[in-house]
């Protein structure tokens, strides 16, 4: 067995043994299997004897950040930290090539039936800090995708409904308790009423009566997982910041019911935009014949 120093860069046999058991629990996760992390930390620290619980649990919010950086959902209470080695792309990469039942649960996932009726936003949190989108935190390599599941997750049609509706109705019921009942009234489902080319999804109000432009995203996954914008979407914030709103929810359908955070204005402002595509067109070649 390769031991480790505490100090000292992670061997090769300490990686591996993390990446295992990180799937492990993620695998739990998904299949809705209780575990304390505590205690697969203390594990893995007894099995190296010179790793920290603390390394051990930065080792694993790593693996969490190549794991979104490969287009998949993380272990929820890992955020994503950057900073790792660059070994560690490798080992995660064969360690889902050995969990084959992974992608499996994942493209069930996206089909997973959402809560009937209509869904209360039980809590609030402020906005991640950081989120982690690129592989090796955005250091340009290729990134080897074998489906991208926050993208795929992102064009659910009734997923991203079903938190519109949420939103809209969250916002119906907060001016009915402050007693704007009129205003309450105007809140506009837009993206059904209106179409889906304005940039946001629901129309409501502030307290003062000033609208509100919200666009709505919503992910089954963790709070601290990117979300997709369109150029629609910046454009109009960054043209009328004053009404503009994002609400992302979080963990929608969770036991505990979805979570919500807000930014306001400018996404170019409040965001990092990284350009997943381009919309192309070929050049006029001027006096050069193309064959």
């Amino acid at each position: 067995m390769i031991m480790g120093e505490t100090g000292k860069p992670w061997t090769d046999y300490e990686v591996r043994a993390t990446v295992t058991k990180y799937f492990d629990l993620l695998l739990m996760d998904l299949g809705g299997q209780k575990f304390v992390k505590a205690n697969v930390y203390r594990e893995l620290s007894e099995q190296f004897r010179s790793r920290s619980l603390k390394s051990i649990s930065f080792k694993m919010s790593n693996i969490s950040a190549v794991l979104v950086g490969l287009g998949y959902p993380h272990l929820p209470g890992l955020s994503p930290l950057a900073n790792y080695q660059g070994s560690l792309v490798g080992a995660v990469l064969s360690e889902l090539d050995h969990r084959k039942s992974l992608d499996g649960i994942l493209e069930s996932r996206l089909m997973d039936d959402l809560p009937l009726g209509p869904t209360d936003i039980t809590r609030e949190a402020d906005a991640p800090l950081e989120v982690i989108t690129d592989i090796l935190h955005g250091r340009g390599m290729a990134r080897p995708y074998r489906r991208d599941y926050l993208q795929l997750e992102a064009g659910n049609r009734a997923l991203g409904l079903a938190g519109e509706l949420a939103v809209a109705r969250r916002e119906q019921s907060f001016l009915h308790s402050i007693g704007r009942t009129k205003l309450a009234d105007r809140v506009e489902h837009v993206a059904q009423t209106r179409g889906d080319g304005l940039g946001y999804d629901v129309l409501s109000f502030d307290p003062a009566g000033r609208e509100k432009w919200i666009e709505v995203k919503t992910t089954k996954y963790a709070i601290d997982v990117p979300f997709f914008v369109t150029r629609g979407e910046v454009r109009v914030s960054g043209a009328a910041p004053e009404f503009y709103h994002l609400y992302r929810l979080y963990q929608f359908g969770s036991p505990k019911g979805p979570g919500l955070y807000r930014l306001a204005g400018d996404l170019a402002k409040s965001c990092h935009l990284d350009a997943v595509s381009f919309e192309a067109a070929p050049k006029q070649h001027l006096g050069v014949a193309i064959v």
